[in-house]
């Protein structure tokens, strides 16, 4: 034991001794270090002098340089800008001198349709015709040029737009001189939805058209039998409600309407003329002509759809009318414009100006129809169905003993007998 301990101290001592021996080779080199550190020459700290100068001044010039290009950059984006506002400029310049070259050539299609003198517009029916030509050919070129052209089909469809653009330009032409009509006589939007026939019928007043005999007149509404047997009372009673129910155009639509306005003045005191009934499209839109001793007016009905509108043209052709009665006229006269519908504001505005009574909204009613009229000739007492040839001539006047029913028992039961058959000589 003590052995092992004598050991173990001598290792200890030899170890000490070895480090010790090591910190002072150390303390020694670097001694040696300083020493000729301190004896540098001086060439070479000179030269590392001017090194460390040439670097500060050449750090200096990078951030001058640096400086320098970002001011460059600046410039260079200035003008990067200016220049787009430039070319933004010119476009904008460009767009300008486009339009006002577009906008004059529209003036000048403007000005030759103000001043054409032809009521079917050719220039502009032309000029349609035109565009729908170069649609036409360019499809022929487009055939012809195409990876494995269509010769044939090209020539054909060439010939066609050839064709086509005629027939356009005359299908404008008749549209426009349509048009014109209409507007001046607006009573045509109303008589071109009547039947052909029925058409002919109200424009060819016709002496031949007359019937024979009673029957005739009530063979829409009656069978033979019907007419055979039963009384007079029960047969026209039953032809008028037939009347009544039948299906109706427009026209005949338009007729009612006017009848139940008249009857409306007439019991206001007025004496009414039904020209619309009476001279169908020739009645210059003078629908009815009512008269008093102070005043006449000058009616026109428009029966139509809740979701139409009344336009300003009818206003005028009105206020026209009016004017022309007026010069004719010792009593003033006014106009009145009645529809079951509304006018749009711009008409409403004219009516004001013109001083047109306008009656909007105003629904067709029932209202007694037959006619009860005392012959101022001959005091004779005769009614009058609607379908009867002499309705719409008949005036009535209550002075005269005249007045409407309801029922034809009722006309029959006040002495009235039906009107016969009316010649015209």
């Amino acid at each position: 034991m003590d052995d092992a301990i004598l050991t173990l101290f001598i290792i200890v001592f030899l170890v000490g001794i070895y480090i010790g021996c090591r910190i002072c080779s150390g303390n020694e080199k670097t001694s040696r270090a300083e020493d000729s550190s301190d004896k540098a020459p001086p060439a070479l700290l000179s030269e590392n002098a001017r090194l460390t100068q040439s670097l500060q001044y050449r750090c200096s010039e990078n951030q001058r340089l640096e400086q320098e290009n970002e001011q460059l950059r600046l410039r260079i984006k200035q003008y990067n800008e200016e220049t787009d506002k430039t070319v933004s400029l010119q476009n904008l310049i460009e767009s300008i001198q486009q339009a006002q070259h577009c906008l004059e050539e529209k003036q000048l299609c403007f000005e030759r349709v103000v001043e054409e003198h032809k009521q079917n517009y050719p220039w502009f029916s032309g000029l349609i015709s035109d565009i729908e030509y170069a649609y036409d050919e360019k499809t022929v070129k487009f055939l012809r040029e195409k990876k494995r052209p269509a010769l044939r089909a090209a020539d054909s469809v060439q010939k066609i737009a050839a064709e086509k653009r005629e027939l356009l330009a005359q299908n404008k032409m008749l549209q426009y001189q349509l048009n014109y009509y209409e507007a001046v006589f607006p009573w045509l939007e109303e008589f071109k939805e009547i039947d052909p026939k029925e058409a002919y019928e109200l424009v060819q007043v016709s002496e031949a058209a007359e019937e024979n005999s009673e029957y005739d007149r009530l063979r829409n509404w009656l069978s033979p039998e019907e007419y055979s047997s039963l009384s007079t009372v029960e047969k026209l009673q039953l032809a008028l409600d037939r009347y009544n129910r039948r299906e109706k155009t427009n026209w005949q639509t338009g007729i009612e309407y006017e009848r139940f306005v008249g009857y409306e003045y007439e019991q206001k005191g007025f004496r009414v003329s039904y020209i619309g009934a009476l001279n169908g499209v020739e009645d210059m839109g003078r629908d009815l002509i009512a008269r008093s001793p102070t005043e006449v007016l000058i009616i026109q009905c428009k029966r139509w759809a809740q979701e139409k509108t009344i336009h300003e043209k009818h206003i005028f052709q009105l206020y026209g009318t009016v004017v022309l009665y007026q010069l004719q006229s010792k009593v003033p006269v006014r106009g009145v414009f009645v529809t079951t519908t509304k006018l749009s504001s711009v008409a409403s505005d004219c009516a004001d100006y013109l001083q047109i009574e306008v009656i909007e909204n105003h629904s067709l009613s029932s209202y007694p129809q037959i006619k009860c009229n005392v012959s101022t000739a001959t005091g004779e007492k005769i009614y009058h169905l609607p379908f009867d040839l002499q309705y719409d001539r008949t005036m009535l006047n209550p002075e005269d003993g005249d007045f409407y029913v309801a029922t034809v028992k009722e006309a029959e039961e006040a002495g009235f007998r039906h009107a016969y058959r009316w010649h015209s000589e």
